[in-house]
């Protein structure tokens, strides 16, 4: 009976692991509610794209990129290229029904 409830229980753990996904396929970030897609490029260098929903507002992604870029590279002194996707001060007021498109950057780790 011990070792049927020790089985179970690394089985019910082991299902809480990260599990790692291909380079470029979507993931979800449940903690923080945002969808995005990291791909590996070459060595120390990724690009993240960080897709918006309509009540996420650009504040939330920016923070999600950089969190997401500590985590990518594990320590600080990273770059971020911003490519699109950054709002303007006014296009909320300026144009309510504005659909913004995804936050892109390409990431470069520091050489270690």
């Amino acid at each position: 009976m011990r070792l049927f409830t020790l089985a179970i229980t690394c089985f019910a753990l082991s299902a809480c692991t990260n599990i790692v996904s291909e380079n470029g396929a979507s993931q979800w970030d449940f903690d923080h509610n945002i969808q995005f897609k990291q791909t590996n490029m070459a060595g120390n260098k990724y690009h993240l794209e960080v897709n918006p929903k309509s009540d996420t507002h650009f504040d939330k992604l920016a923070t999600f990129m950089m969190r997401q870029s500590y985590e990518i590279c594990g320590t600080y002194g990273f770059t971020i290229e911003v490519l699109k996707g950054i709002e303007k001060f006014d296009d909320r007021k300026s144009f309510p029904n504005l659909i913004m498109p995804s936050l892109s950057a390409n990431i470069e780790c520091a050489s270690q």
